[in-house]
């Protein structure tokens, strides 16, 4: 398998298993594993990364008067699982779940 880098993947479309666009990769979430090392968690995916582009996410609160605008901005973000990835194709990635099935927002693992 060629070696992938995270900023190859960035921007890139991601469609469902029926072929349904979900959105263009905006993030890419790891997880450190218990040796030290990193592992690839997951996508965030959806039409916009405006407001995580501010550094708002899951695990940074904006401040009260910016909460309702930056997740109002969020609204169409979703997160895709490693293990729900079927393909990384050269400009696509598919899914292998349908695009109702991903949640709105990944969250920290808990460990």
């Amino acid at each position: 398998m060629p070696t992938v880098t995270a900023s190859s993947l960035l921007g890139r479309e991601v469609v469902d298993r029926s072929g349904e666009r979900v959105g263009a990769v905006h993030d890419i979430v790891v997880r450190r594993r218990d040796d030290g090392g990193y592992e690839m968690a997951g996508f965030v995916v959806g039409r916009s990364a405006l407001a995580g582009r501010f550094g708002y996410g899951a695990t940074l609160a904006p401040p009260t008067p910016l909460h309702g605008l930056l997740a109002w901005l969020r609204r169409h973000e979703r997160y895709l699982p490693w293990e729900d990835v079927a393909d990384i194709g050269e400009e696509v990635i598919r899914a292998s779940v349908a695009s109702a099935d991903l949640t709105p927002a990944w969250r920290a693992e808990p460990r």
